[in-house]
């Protein structure tokens, strides 16, 4: 799927994700009426967790019932999965998750026991955004291009890390491999991002793909220079670093932050969550908030065009790791 249509589909029901919030009473719910667990497959105190928690602040507010944030990181995102698709589906454990963790470990482990459309239920898509490609400040190299033509000629720049196999970087840089017929080079996994973002600096590794929030110190320091940014929209705070598309590198996939339920929780369930979270998305002070933390706030998408989003970035990756015969750690 193009970014193009991508957009047409996020586009599609966005009048309807914003009902007022009197209306829900017409579904005849009483959702919720205790605590609701949300669980986020990371660590604390993350891009996924800061969004999370700010999200079901409000929410709370909305709803008057507390929403207690969860937090299970440990297999690239399985165990919070595993843990949602196992809960009732009643509408009190639900998933606030990234595409890393979801479709992107999918594509990379087809026998993985949690599939993304067959066992959660989507809700909302709650951020957009994509990783960033940052280098060493002695590489002499300022866009993609350059890049990609001096890894293809010096054997001195064809290392670079990402945060693990099956990474949102790890694939991207995959994915120009394959694009642009470079030779095999060396991608090193690391366990965490600020380990990674640390090396780059130090001059251990070249090249790396990390987050929008590790690396902007840095950058402004000058000790690391920004590349290029997959996705379809350039970073808040680093707005100077072009898109991939933009250099010639349009990347049919993105990175995002989303909500899940069960699969089988009622329908007026997750339409009055998604209103709500929409809802609150369209407000000035929580897109400043998110765009506060570089990532991009969203354009309302109904559910159905958050699914059509999720079978199109699935079947984006499974290509590149197939073609790449890329296989699980």
């Amino acid at each position: 799927m193009t970014a193009s249509l991508t957009r047409r589909h996020l586009m599609l029901g966005g009048a309807a994700s914003l009902l007022p919030v009197a209306s829900w009473a017409q579904a005849g719910s009483d959702w919720p009426n205790r605590p609701v667990k949300v669980i986020v497959p990371s660590g604390a105190g993350g891009v996924v967790d800061v969004l999370a928690r700010q999200l079901y602040d409000r929410l709370q507010k909305v709803f008057g019932q507390p929403f207690v944030i969860d937090n299970r990181p440990g297999a690239n995102g399985l165990l919070g999965l595993t843990a949602v698709k196992n809960a009732p589906a009643d509408g009190y454990t639900i998933l606030h998750t990234s595409a890393s963790a979801s479709v992107m470990n999918e594509a990379l482990n087809p026998d993985l026991p949690v599939k993304t459309l067959r066992d959660l239920a989507p809700v909302a898509l709650t951020a957009t955004g994509g990783v960033l490609l940052v280098v060493h400040s002695s590489v002499p190299a300022k866009t993609l291009p350059e890049l990609v033509e001096l890894i293809r000629r010096d054997p001195k720049y064809q290392t670079y890390g990402s945060w693990g196999v099956g990474s949102n970087g790890h694939l991207t840089m995959e994915w120009i491999k394959q694009k642009a017929g470079l030779p095999t080079f060396n991608h090193v996994p690391y366990k965490t991002i600020p380990a990674l973002v640390t090396d780059i600096v130090a001059g251990v590794i070249p090249i790396g793909w990390v987050d929008l929030v590790s690396p902007v110190g840095f950058i402004e320091q000058g000790k690391l220079r920004g590349i290029a940014l997959n996705g379809e929209v350039r970073s808040p705070r680093l707005p100077d670093i072009k898109l991939m598309s933009e250099q010639g590198f349009a990347f049919p996939a993105t990175g995002w932050q989303g909500v899940f339920a069960p699969k089988g929780t009622p329908v007026q369930i997750l339409d009055r969550l998604h209103a709500a979270i929409n809802k609150e998305l369209s407000t000035p002070e929580l897109r400043d908030a998110i765009r506060k933390v570089n990532v991009e706030p969203p354009t309302v998408a109904s559910r159905q065009a958050f699914t059509k989003l999720l079978e199109s970035d699935l079947a984006v990756w499974r290509q590149i790791v197939e073609k790449g015969n890329i296989k699980p750690e």
